[in-house]
C-alpha cells in the first residue's frame, strides 16, 4: 500500500483488530462491511495535516451508495450537503476521474481484483503489484540465505 499512497487508489482490505490498534475505536465496528474496509490516501495537504494532528479517519465514501462518484467538492455538497456539517476544500480537485479501487482481500494468494477503473489505469496498479510481489521474494530469498 505504501507504493500507492497518497494517490487514486482505494484498496479494499480484511477487517481485524489492527484498525481499533490504529486509534478508530468503536468506529472501526461502523465503518466498510462485517469482513472488509476500503483503504485510501488522498493526495491533499490539508488532509495530511488534519490526519497528522488527529491519526486515522474513519468516513464513508463522498456519494449516496449507487450515486455518481463525487470528484469535485461540490459535487459531494449537491449531493450530501443536507447531511454535513462541514467539507474540507483545499483548491481545485487534482481528480477528474474517481480513483481506482482494487479488491486486495485475497492478496496473501497473490490475486487482486478490480471493482471500478479510476484515475490510475489498471497497469499501473498491476506494475506496483508485481514490483510488491518481487519485494517480498526478494526478501525472503534474503532471509533464506542468511540463515544458512
Amino acid at each position: 500500500m505504501w507504493r500507492c499512497y497518497p494517490g487514486g487508489i482505494s484498496c479494499v482490505v480484511p477487517k481485524g483488530d489492527w484498525l481499533k490498534r490504529l486509534g478508530l475505536g468503536a468506529s472501526a465496528d461502523k465503518i466498510g462491511t462485517e469482513d472488509s474496509i476500503c483503504i485510501r490516501v488522498p493526495d491533499s495537504t490539508v488532509l495530511a495535516y488534519l490526519v497528522s494532528l488527529s491519526g486515522p479517519v474513519a468516513l464513508t465514501s463522498a456519494n449516496p451508495s449507487g450515486g455518481e462518484d463525487s470528484t469535485h467538492h461540490d459535487m459531494v455538497i449537491s449531493s450530501l450537503g443536507n447531511k454535513l456539517a462541514g467539507v474540507v476544500c483545499d483548491g481545485a480537485s487534482n481528480e477528474q476521474v474517481a480513483s481506482t479501487v482494487v479488491n486486495c482481500m485475497r492478496i496473501d494468494e497473490g490475486v487482486i481484483n478490480f471493482i471500478r477503473l479510476g484515475c490510475v489505469s489498471k497497469e499501473v496498479v498491476d506494475a506496483h503489484f508485481e514490483a510488491a510481489k518481487e519485494d517480498i521474494k526478494s526478501s525472503f530469498e534474503n532471509c533464506r540465505h542468511s540463515k544458512l
